[in-house]
């Protein structure tokens, strides 16, 4: 008997090892092909119908999805780059794939699945081969989903070269999103103290908190399909606009597209808050007397 929960827990696509270790004989995966209940990719492997494109795709060109796709699979940051990045072994015999790609030809570990890489060798494949802020990212969505530690990134990326090592050693938990991830590492990159998650009394969770002044809120791409997420976020400005703390909303479609306003406006929300303070500072007390 076929176990379709067996296929499903690894991602729609098993080799018929896994298959036929989970009850299935050779009579009925040829059943279930014939039935349309199985799609039987190559020798050895089958999927389920609704098993992913990109899965399919990877294991036709007789590879494995790595690196940016590897990392989408995983629900990760997968950055803007939308080739397929297959991994091959180094004997493998590589077959077509339609559309842009990136072929990887690095060591990879044995892992369950026969379409993707492990976590560790997809970010040790991102570090080689995306570029540094992306890389991070990356890294920083992983330590969130928790699909590994800070130390276990690092030992993941022991023996690489010093350059990916030192991308490893940039990573640091906090990050909801890729989007929040690039935006503490273009802050930090210019001098600014990036405090994340931060919580306040009587608000809530704040995604960023600049020069411990101004509280930065970053609307995903999916932002306001819950209507209730929409006024818990409207209800965390009101309180913190009640507590007079600086406060600016930006979405992900603007950090991506327009970075530049988004700076200006980050500065700009910080100069007046400094100067704000400045004058407060030196305003002449009020003096009062009695005769």
């Amino acid at each position: 008997m076929i176990d379709e929960r067996t296929l499903t827990r690894l991602g729609g696509i098993a080799s018929a090892l896994q298959l036929r270790a989970a009850g299935a004989t050779s009579e009925e995966l040829t059943a279930a092909v014939r039935a349309g209940r199985l799609r039987r990719l190559r020798r050895g492997v089958y999927a389920l119908p609704q098993a992913p494109a990109s899965a399919v795709a990877a294991v036709l060109a007789r590879g494995r999805l790595s690196c940016l796709s590897a990392a989408q699979s995983y629900g990760l940051w997968a950055g803007s780059d939308r080739r397929l990045h297959l991994q091959y072994a180094g004997h493998a015999r590589a077959g077509p794939v339609a559309g842009p790609h990136v072929r990887h030809w690095l060591p990879t570990e044995n892992g369950p699945e026969v379409w993707r890489v492990t976590v560790a060798d997809c970010l040790r494949s991102v570090a080689r081969c995306a570029d540094e802020e992306t890389a991070v990212a990356v890294f920083d969505t992983a330590l969130s989903a928790g699909l590994v530690t800070l130390r276990r990134l690092h030992e993941v990326l022991a023996r690489q070269p010093v350059n990916v090592r030192r991308r490893g050693l940039l990573a640091r938990p906090g990050s909801d999103s890729g989007v929040e991830s690039i935006v503490r590492q273009r802050l930090q990159a210019r001098g600014h103290v990036v405090e994340q998650q931060v919580h306040v009394a009587g608000v809530g969770r704040v995604d960023m908190r600049i020069d411990g002044e101004l509280f930065l809120e970053l609307d995903g791409f999916a932002f306001h399909r819950d209507r209730d997420a929409f006024e818990r976020d409207r209800l965390r400005d009101a309180r913190l606009a009640a507590r007079g703390s600086p406060r600016l909303r930006v979405t992900a479609a603007q950090v991506a597209g327009d970075w530049p306003a988004v700076l200006d406006a980050i500065d700009h929300v910080l100069a007046h808050s400094a100067n704000s303070q400045e004058r407060r500072d030196h305003a002449t007390p009020f003096a009062c007397s009695t005769h």
